[in-house]
């Protein structure tokens, strides 16, 4: 066939193309037009009746903000969120792991938010806020009245170069002490995953927490980048101590990122799927575990509960299904979607939508839909069931508050000796035995983790192990 003859049907093919797309794209443009009709009709007669002075750019802002926030809650998905511009900004920093703040970490308490640590170099360190601090306000505002993540997302942190004042009430000025006012200027705070079961003397964690049967413990907070690496980091440390078997905790862990999440899974798997997506307009997607960086084969025990979701769920069900690990504790949240954040035009924020779901190996799905009961399948079913009451739950929160506090000469009980000679020092390994003891007694959940571990792990002859 002539070259010039095969031109002209190309021509006529996609004339008649656009032609059979035309009407649709009119009709489609129609609608669109009639739909937001009333909106451009309010914004004129608002413009030219209104008896005061109106600023036309807030106006159409407002209008384009509520109408995307309204189309992304007609979706009925918990997980879908629309951010402006500002939100969006706060949302990656914190997904990255990397934020203005001060540096503490607080829990609520009756007065406000007490402070139990400091990140080391810190600006609340090095404006002299204190482990034990009750910081009572903000800027004025008082944190008794307020959530603890809407106190510490929307004033503790902020920008970073940006001052914040707070009220600090100091237990140890004695109860008739007027309150501190220390200014603090926020910095770019880098938040560390990884976490120890006590504190140390020194400021650091103790990971190891049965020194004759060799079992190690580490709390993953967040998937955050670098979650693997400081994972790698304290295993390693970890083998060298001659540990024997693991704890990983992911309870509270509310997720993060999963790639950081199929990294750490492979971290424990020579072979086997770690997860699979798929939904309804993307590609079914399979990530395998890869032998190179493998750790040994240590036993494995992980600890989850009811907020245990999203990125920990798929490293909790994972390890589970292909048989690396026992998982202890309480049938996790079911959180299982996949949400990918769509930047919108003109750097006016961004959208966050579903578009997949996570199944584990076995095939099961982990997300629970609003529709979702009880006994259908969702979330990931621990080995060991260990469900706690709510007077347990406040005992195992309470014992880990004391235990992770940040020591300081300031914070150590009045009644304590001022002095005492060498041989009336506790020693390190007396004090981590007392601490693990304390910690079994009101952690059940932990418990029962180490006395699976126990089971199969067999202590040297010469060193005989304490009972939990």
């Amino acid at each position: 066939m002539p070259k010039r003859n095969l031109a002209w049907i190309l021509v006529i093919t996609m004339i008649t193309l656009l032609m059979w797309q035309l009407p649709q794209i009119i009709a489609g443009r129609d609608a669109v037009y009639r739909a937001f009709g009333p909106l451009v009709d309010a914004r004129a007669q608002i413009r030219k009746r209104f008896v005061d002075e109106t600023d036309d750019a807030q106006l159409v802002s407002a209008a384009v903000d509520a109408g995307i926030k309204a189309m992304v809650d007609r979706l009925e998905d918990p997980y879908a969120l629309y951010l402006n511009e500002k939100e969006y900004l706060r949302f990656k920093n914190r997904t990255d792991g990397i934020f203005g703040g001060i540096g503490v970490d607080v829990c609520s308490v009756d007065k406000g938010l007490e402070v139990l640590s400091r990140t080391p170099n810190s600006p609340a360190a090095s404006a002299g806020v204190l482990p034990g601090d009750i910081i009572t306000h903000v800027d004025g505002r008082p944190m008794n009245k307020m959530s603890l993540d809407e106190a510490v997302n929307r004033m503790l942190n902020g920008p970073p170069e940006t001052r914040v004042t707070l009220t600090v009430s100091r237990p140890s000025d004695g109860p008739q002490s007027p309150p501190r006012q220390i200014i603090v200027e926020r910095a770019i705070i880098h938040f560390d995953p990884i976490c120890g079961w006590s504190r140390t003397d020194d400021g650091g964690w103790r990971f190891l927490l049965d020194e004759q049967y060799g079992i190690g413990y580490i709390r993953l907070l967040k998937f955050t980048p670098d979650a693997d690496d400081r994972l790698d980091a304290e295993v390693d440390r970890l083998l060298r101590s001659n540990m024997k078997g693991l704890i990983l905790d992911l309870r509270n862990n509310t997720g993060g990122l999963l790639d950081s999440a199929r990294e750490i899974a492979d971290r424990f798997l020579e072979s086997g799927l770690i997860v699979s997506t798929a939904g309804r307009k993307t590609d079914e997607k399979r990530w395998y575990a890869m032998r190179d960086g493998t750790y040994p084969n240590f036993p494995l025990a992980i600890l989850v509960n009811g907020s245990s979701a999203s990125a920990a769920e798929i490293l909790a069900g994972s390890l589970r299904d292909n048989k690396r690990a026992v998982v202890v504790g309480e049938r996790t949240y079911g959180k299982g979607s996949v949400q990918e954040v769509v930047e919108l035009d003109r750097q006016s924020g961004a959208i966050k939508l579903t578009t997949a779901y996570y199944y584990l190996p076995s095939g099961q799905c982990i997300h629970r839909t609003p529709k979702s009961v009880e006994d259908d399948t969702w979330g990931v079913k621990p080995t060991i069931p260990v469900n706690l009451t709510e007077s347990q739950r406040a005992k195992w929160v309470a014992a880990w508050r004391d235990l992770g506090r940040e020591h300081t000469a300031t914070t150590q009980p009045a009644s304590a000796p001022t002095a005492r000679t060498a041989t009336t020092l506790p020693s390190e390994e007396t004090e981590r035995r007392a601490a693990a003891k304390t910690l079994f007694d009101a952690d059940l959940q932990l418990d029962k983790a180490v006395e699976y571990l126990r089971t199969i792990i067999t202590p040297p002859a010469s060193q005989p192990a304490t009972s939990s």
